[in-house]
This record gives C-alpha cells, sequence and structure tokens, in this order.
C-alpha cells in the first residue's frame, strides 16, 4: 500500500499546498470543480502558507526576546543599550477550520471522478510515495572449532522456528544439507575428507518457519577444524 499522499512535515504541507493550487485551476474543468471550490483551494493554500510562517516568526521573535531579556538582565556593564525586537508582522485572512479533513474530502471526490487519471493525481501530488520493501530477513551466527575434527555452528533464532544448516569443506563448491535446528549451537561432528588431516569449512544458515525456507541465507561463516 502506498504512503500517504498528504506530507506530515508542516514545511512540506507548504509546498504540497502551493503546488495544487498552482495547478488546480488546469484541471476544473476535467474534474467537475466549480470557480468557488478552485478559489477556496487557492486560500487554503494561502493560510497554510502565511500560518507556518507566523508560527515560525513567533518561535524567532521568542528567541530574540530571550536575547534581550538576557542582555537586560545579566549582560556585561558598559554594553550598548539593545534595540527591542521587532518581527515583520504576517496578515492571515483566516478561513474555517479543517483545513486538512476538507482538503481530504475533496481530494476523495477527486480521485472518484471519471476523468481523473494517475497521471493528473501525480502531478497534483495526491499519489503517495511507494512504501520501501521490508528489509530482508538474515540470520546471523558464528562457527567455533573444537576438538576431534568438530566445529559449533551459534546462530541467533530471533523467534523462529530454526534454521537450515549447509556447508562446503575443503575445496568444495556446492553446498551440502546438514541438518534443521532448532537450538543453538548444532555441532558438526563429521569425519574430515582426509583422514587426520585439518580442513576448511564453511557454513551458511537460513531461517525457516513452519518448514518452510524464510529469508536470505546468512553470510558464509568459515572455520578450520584440526585434530
Amino acid at each position: 500500500m502506498a504512503a500517504d499522499w498528504l506530507p506530515a512535515r508542516e514545511d512540506e504541507l507548504v509546498t504540497w499546498f502551493a503546488n495544487l493550487s498552482a495547478k488546480i485551476a488546469t484541471y476544473q474543468v476535467a474534474l467537475g470543480l466549480t470557480a468557488p471550490e478552485v478559489a477556496d483551494i487557492q486560500a487554503n493554500a494561502t493560510v497554510v502558507q502565511q500560518s507556518v510562517l507566523a508560527v515560525n516568526q513567533a518561535k524567532a521573535e521568542q528567541q530574540e526576546w530571550v536575547a534581550f531579556k538576557n542582555l537586560e538582565l545579566y549582560g556585561p556593564i558598559g554594553e550598548p543599550t539593545p534595540s527591542v525586537p521587532s518581527a515583520p508582522p504576517v496578515s492571515i485572512s483566516p478561513k474555517a477550520p479543517g483545513i486538512i479533513r476538507r482538503t481530504r474530502d475533496l481530494v476523495a471526490r477527486i480521485k472518484s471522478h471519471p476523468a481523473y487519471t494517475e497521471a493528473m493525481g501525480a502531478d497534483l501530488g495526491l499519489i503517495g510515495p511507494s512504501p520501501s520493501p521490508p528489509p530482508e530477513i538474515k540470520p546471523t551466527g558464528s562457527a567455533t572449532p573444537l576438538p576431534g575434527f568438530t566445529a559449533s555452528v551459534a546462530f541467533v533464532k530471533a523467534g523462529h522456528d530454526g534454521v537450515d544448516i549447509e556447508s562446503q569443506r575443503a575445496a568444495e563448491t556446492a553446498w551440502t544439507y546438514l541438518a534443521f535446528d532448532a537450538f543453538s549451537p548444532y555441532v558438526d561432528n563429521r569425519p574430515p575428507l582426509a583422514a587426520g588431516q585439518p580442513e576448511q569449512r564453511r557454513y551458511r544458515i537460513r531461517y525457516r518457519d513452519n518448514d518452510v525456507p524464510v529469508g536470505l541465507f546468512s553470510d558464509t561463516l568459515t572455520v578450520t577444524v584440526g585434530p
């Protein structure tokens, strides 16, 4: 499911409403909008822009007044007398409350219009971004040599049923399935390919839930076993 088409951040809301205000008249006839509805959209965009600006200016003015107060009360003697802070006024022609809710209702009506197209939606900012794909599940683990040509393969179960374990030995290039294990660690006690000779063993693991493999194989876990 696509993400919400309406931005959550207020600075991005200003840009979104400005785009809608600038372009909506182009689609007025095709989407069956009235002139008062287009005018309302444009007035809403102005109020959004001005009200967010007013809040930002108020915050900046507060900082100026705090600095003024600190200098007046605690500043070093001999400093010049500070100027009284002032912020440029913001003139707003208020609209009825609920601009966001009313805009959502209007957009829902626009999207249900027979003439509405995805191209229109993209141009007007009515289509949310595609969500990022969920991260692939990939187990982590470690391989530790034990005496007697034995290796211990530990893994983080992370709430899954267990892991499938595969292995390569020495110069092998194909992976050999060893086992499903629900409890870490798994102990590989196979004799070496060359009797009495140390050998490198490589392991990879993948989660299994309800008898179905899940996600990616782990990074290769490498260990050298010996007597």
